[in-house]
């Protein structure tokens, strides 16, 4: 028997999957229990039975009504007549009954409004909300204006417990909708967490078994692509290459999204070169851009710091994921890969540096709809206009979740059909750069180390020799191949920088060519390329031929130091504490930055070309209004006769030129006119060629005004130039060279140790002074040139 009620009670109540459905029925239930409850009180606390039987009644309709919606499976029927007969005018028969407002049921009142709120769905909800609402207001109204239809208490006795009673029972019922809600809303949550981890587990199992034989199948794919000579069995085979590495992607992806959900991926923090991971991703980027026809633009704000601390692989994957949707989805136009540092907001717990990333395309735009959706895992937007692109849907869920790992979310502003823009902000803490040899710029000199820079452009051979002024390197250039070889022949160099592309022999024949000269000698000479070309391919391509490295162009000096220290003899380089440059004054920064940007020059990032040094860039800046005028007329010359072949190289020199006075704009259009002129496109040569000399120009006369600018504070900026350039004789050489080592300052007692085996020849005494000073043995030094002087 007592089986039997449990198990009764058990289909009823709580094997009911319908939440509202389940409320309804306890409702009902516990609506029972309060009006058998109201009908005993009634009975003890007034002398009129009309209350019990009132309650009584109710009591025995809720009955009815509960066998009648569970029979029928009609619970909208059921919340309506409820709401009608009970909510409405059985609380204002009541209300009436029992002391109108002195009384407990316009607590009740409230009941009966959660239960409409919690009931009904829809526009329903808000219609019955709205009339239950007014009725109330009514009846309320009705008691104030004719006090004569209320039935007020016998005594205050009776109306306290009333009240009491309508606070506990409308407080507890209240509270009971609200626990019943909260345990619902808990075993939804479980329930779809034990679903997520399911599919989560079950994703990561399939994925690693499907790991296995598709590493096996190109693993052997591999073998026949080595062994086989059929040209035709090699194409089949490079197929399956790219088939077998997009399924693995796909597949790395399911356990990347697995590996979140589970709650398994961590951050992995380090201190990284957060400029040189944009620029890998955008040397990439660019290469997968072209075989579109698209335009790729990299942006980075000078102010961007260069080594922060994060999740560096975390941040190259989400760029990826953007990149690639940007590539993928974008049919011509540009895409620009953004980065730039954000003021924190006052009063927040701040790390060092905020860094907004942002990827723009003019690609197929996404509808407001789809943009509410593209977060989440397997949702593609447009998925009939995009049938055509292939993909899972994963990548911006991904993302986003590995941006929410790092703090932050991903935004997106989008318009159909016009393009779309992402970005996220960053909050990354200051980075340290590495203390190993080869990784460190701009911190040594090496004053016996020769040099040789090889390049068809005169400015850049300048820039290259500003650019290592401060290392106290000797510096030799050269402006052709065959100079190269005669100056190679006659001096034993350190290391050689080779531009690759020159006239007549490019710089891959020259780097042979002196390979073979080494070889007669029985040596071996660091060959590094000069290139603006940063693809994968072309890298591998350099070393493959013999280079020993690849400096890409416009050059970084912090890049340049760090390749010299990586190949340059040990014992030639000396480690030194810090920057040799002057600070430039932070108004003239200012002053200069705001001149020149209204002429599309940026004056940080000529800067960062020339390791912060102005007078470089003055210098620099006068050499490129010396030979622009002839570069733009040569080229007009050469497309008018149809030789594109020379107006690319032409051009080609005009965008390291732009790019070393930082002439952004001017730089972007000589490489397209670079890449046209290469297809012989004469159409567009031709057509761009006036805006590209109107840009040109435009730069020229920037720089024209940043000189005048120049000359006008250099006193400022170089105070003790004239004393310095004043030459020093002998007694005054040594007395300048014991004040520095007393000082204990290393490297401008090297510099005079320098001028003063100038000037009484290299002898093995001075030889011995350089060496005590970089081992910072300054008592020992100072005696020698006590030595010297005495001598």
């Amino acid at each position: 028997m007592f089986e039997k009620l449990k198990q009764a009670i058990d289909d009823f109540y709580i094997k009911e999957s319908a939440p509202d459905i389940r409320l309804f029925k306890l409702l009902g239930t516990g609506g029972i229990i309060v009006s058998i409850i109201g009908a005993i009180q009634d009975i003890f606390t007034s002398s009129d039975l009309t209350g019990s039987l009132i309650n009584l009644l109710a009591a025995l309709a809720s009955i009815c009504l509960m066998w009648y919606v569970h029979s029928t499976g009609k619970y909208l029927v059921g919340y309506l007549l409820t709401t009608v007969s009970v909510f409405m005018f059985l609380f204002a028969w009541l209300f009436l009954e029992t002391g109108g407002m002195n009384g407990s049921i316009p607590y009740f009142f409230a009941f009966g409004m959660v239960f409409t709120l919690l009931m009904y769905k829809g526009a329903l909800r808000y219609i019955m909300t709205a009339v239950q609402t007014l009725f109330y207001v009514a009846v309320c109204w009705f008691s104030y204006k004719y006090p004569q239809f209320v039935v007020p208490f016998e005594n205050e006795k009776k109306q306290f417990f009333d009240q009491m009673a309508g606070i506990l029972f409308s407080a507890i019922g209240i509270g009971l909708i609200f626990l019943m809600y909260l345990w619902e809303y808990g075993k939804q949550q479980k329930l779809a967490e034990e679903s997520s981890k399911a599919k989560s587990v079950l994703l990561a199992n399939i994925s690693h078994e499907i790991r296995t034989p598709i590493n096996m199948l190109l693993g052997m794919n591999e073998m026949i692509m080595r062994e086989s000579e059929n040209t035709q069995i090699n194409e089949y085979a490079q197929n399956v290459v790219n088939a077998g590495q997009q399924l693995m992607f796909m597949v790395n992806q399911f356990l990347d999204l697995s590996r979140i959900d589970m709650g398994k991926e961590t951050l992995f923090e380090e201190d990284f070169n957060v400029l040189k991971t944009v620029e890998s991703l955008g040397a990439f980027f660019a290469k997968e851009a072209e075989k579109k026809g698209l335009e790729f633009v990299l942006d980075i704000d000078g102010k961007v710091p260069e080594y922060v601390y994060g999740d560096n692989r975390k941040l190259s994957q989400i760029l990826s994921n953007l990149l690639s949707n940007a590539v993928k989805y974008t049919q011509n136009g540009t895409i620009v890969l953004s980065v730039l540092p954000v003021e924190n907001k006052a009063g927040e717990n701040q790390k060092d540096h905020t860094i907004r990333f942002e990827v723009s395309d003019t690609g197929a735009g996404i509808s407001g709809e789809d943009q509410q959706k593209i977060f989440e895992s397997f949702e593609r937007a447009d998925i009939i206009r995009n049938r055509s692109i292939e993909g899972t849907g994963l990548g911006l869920a991904i993302s986003n979740k590995l941006a929410n790992l790092m703090g932050s979310d991903i935004k997106v502003k989008s318009q159909y059909g016009v393009g779309s823009v992402f970005w996220f902000d960053l909050q990354l803490n200051a980075g340290e750069e590495s203390t190993d040899r080869g990784s460190v710029g701009g911190a040594f000199i090496a004053p016996e180390a020769k040099i040789l820079i090889v390049d068809d452009n005169n400015m850049n051979l300048l820039v290259g020799k500003s650019l290592l002024k401060r290392t106290m390197i000797s510096v030799d250039t050269a402006g052709s191949a065959q100079e190269s070889y005669e100056k190679y022949a006659k001096t034993d160099y350190d290391l050689v920088f080779m531009d690759y592309m020159m006239p007549e022999v490019d710089g891959i024949e020259a780097m042979h060519h002196l390979k073979e000269s080494d070889k007669a000698k029985n040596r071996h000479v660091p060959i590094i390329v000069l290139t603006a070309d940063a693809s994968s391919d072309k890298k591998e391509m350099f070393l493959s031929e013999g280079f020993d490295d690849y400096l890409l162009k416009p050059v970084d000096s912090r890049v340049m130091e760090s390749i010299l220290m990586k190949h340059l003899p040990a014992r030639l380089i000396t480690p030194v504490g810090g920057d040799i440059q002057n600070e430039l004054p932070q108004e003239l920064k200012k002053e200069f930055s705001a001149l020149l940007k209204e002429y599309d020059i940026s004056f940080e990032l000529a800067l960062k070309h020339l390791s912060g040094d102005v007078v470089q860039l003055a210098r620099v800046s006068e050499f490129f209004m010396q030979n622009i005028g002839g570069s733009l007329s040569s080229a007009k010359k050469y497309v008018e006769a149809g030789d594109y072949e020379n107006a690319a190289i032409l051009f080609h020199a005009i965008k390291g030129n732009a790019g070393n006075v930082g002439a952004e704009d001017l730089y972007y259009s000589a490489r397209r006119l670079e890449r046209r002129a290469k297809d012989r496109d004469a159409e567009y040569v031709k057509a761009a060629l006036p805006l590209f000399d109107m840009k040109a120009k435009r730069v020229e006369e920037g720089l024209r005004k940043f000189r005048e600018k120049f000359e006008s504070v250099k006193h400022i900026i170089i105070p003790e130039e004239e004393e310095e350039n004043r030459p020093l004789d002998e007694q005054e050489l040594f007395k300048k060279l014991l004040e520095e080592v007393r000082l204990g300052n290393k490297t401008p007692a090297l510099r005079v140790v320098d001028k003063l085996a100038e000037l009484k020849g290299n002898s093995k005494d001075f030889d011995a002074i350089r060496e005590c000073i970089r081992s910072i043995e300054f008592d020992r030094a100072e005696e020698l040139i006590g030595g010297l002087l005495n001598g």
